[in-house]
């Protein structure tokens, strides 16, 4: 097949999960013997033209200095390349994931009578849930963000792929999506890749990985490594190591509350004056950089109210990392119900501490999810599953009534 992949951003100058996802997956297709071609934008120093893995990237429209922050005039203008790429070329089918690109590709597909695949990963806060930090875009573009959402995912794509069942139950409940027209594959991981990237140098007990914004909640992080700090430091025991992975609009924000807990400090890392030291690592520049600090931390945390699949859960889960996270739909399918990971509710920083408390010791209880978390990587994101379910949705061979049952939740 001649596959075309559109997203604003691409590996290696992004690493997001949808990005890390699609970089998995047009590798695997590649060698499947498949002719992938991504679009993406402009990127820092990024040519128009290149060849990676085997993938041909083509990177149009505006250049990107700081990925994945881009401003609305930059996605502006994608939008109207992509349609123009798409409806100058002939694939036999083409992959756009949320957001900006997907109302132009598919017009662009349809008048150029091509089959288009929409992959959705997440939906941005309804009904009970915080709206106020959980939307995907912006402060700035929030009072957009119902009407195009609503708009944008009822638009008639051949296809709909979604991560996770949680996300797919989500489309047909709250937004109206014919489950006919929708199908859930797990994201998958190269485990290869995870077993070759070297554990970083300096260790940590827990470690955040991801965007700095409202919905991650590192302030639950902070908050929770100083409680847990504290409690060493009267204990006399060594102080607590944390870090955090990951730069976004919120970077100064969680630096100063760090600083205010007492947590940052000229001595980093190596200070035994204080419970806890926060080491700030920034955005690291690969992904290999990334898996290195999960496999050199005792437990990764993710505090997260919103999570479309949580990719740095599953790669965790390969590194041999127990995870912790919110019990939030996505994330509770992602680590099986809590048999992978340990589940706290929302926003409840005590329990966070004592589920992390439980991890960092050692034990039959970690090492029992450890193995369960190898397990279920193994079993369900397996790199040429992801592939192979991937294809066979291309081609119309994986849709309702010609798939296996997706694991309900609770």
């Amino acid at each position: 097949m001649k596959i075309l992949i559109v997203s604003e951003m691409s590996v290696p100058y992004a690493v997001g999960g949808g990005e890390v996802r699609y970089g998995l997956l047009s590798r695997e297709l590649v060698k499947r013997g498949h002719e992938v071609t991504w679009l993406s934008m402009r990127q820092r120093s990024s040519p128009n033209d290149e060849e990676i893995d085997g993938v041909r990237h083509l990177h149009r429209g505006p250049r990107i200095t700081n990925p994945p922050s881009r401003p609305l005039f930059s996605m502006l203008w994608f939008m109207l390349t992509a349609f123009w790429h798409v409806l100058t070329h002939r694939y036999d089918v083409i992959d756009c994931q949320t957001y900006a690109p997907l109302p132009a590709v598919w017009l662009a597909a349809v008048l150029s009578r091509q089959r288009m695949v929409a992959t959705i990963h997440d939906t941005s806060a309804g009904g009970g849930r915080r709206s106020a930090d959980d939307q995907w875009l912006s402060a700035r573009d929030r009072w957009i963000v119902r009407p195009i959402e609503k708009l944008l995912y009822r638009l008639p794509y051949g296809l709909v792929v979604t991560d996770t069942a949680a996300v797919y139950r989500d489309l047909a409940e709250r937004f109206g999506l014919p489950r006919g027209r929708m199908v859930t594959v797990h994201c998958g991981i190269d485990q290869q890749a995870i077993k070759q990237a070297p554990p970083a140098a300096e260790r940590s007990d827990m470690l955040f990985v991801g965007r700095l914004i409202p919905h991650k909640h590192v302030d639950d992080f902070l908050n929770a490594a100083q409680a847990i700090g504290r409690c060493r430091e009267e204990r006399g025991l060594p102080p607590l190591r944390a870090m955090v992975v990951g730069g976004g609009p919120l970077d100064d924000e969680m630096r100063s509350l760090a600083d205010s807990l007492g947590l940052l400090g000229e001595s980093g890392m190596n200070s035994s004056r204080r419970g806890a030291v926060v080491e700030w690592a920034g955005p690291l520049p690969d992904h290999a950089a990334v898996v290195g600090r999960m496999k050199s931390t005792r437990v990764l945390v993710l505090p997260s109210t919103r999570e479309g699949f949580g990719l740095v859960l599953a790669e965790a889960m390969a590194c041999g990392t127990p995870c912790v996270a919110y019990d939030v739909p996505a994330v509770r399918e992602t680590l099986a119900d809590g048999e992978a990971g340990r589940l706290i509710p929302p926003r409840d920083v005590g329990a966070l501490v004592d589920a992390i408390e439980e991890l960092l010791a050692d034990g039959e209880d970690r090492e029992r999810v450890i193995a369960a978390g190898r397990r279920r990587v193994v079993e369900h994101f397996a790199a040429e599953r992801f592939a192979e379910r991937m294809e066979a949705a291309y081609v119309g061979r994986l849709g309702p009534g010609r798939e296996p049952p997706v694991r309900e939740q609770r």
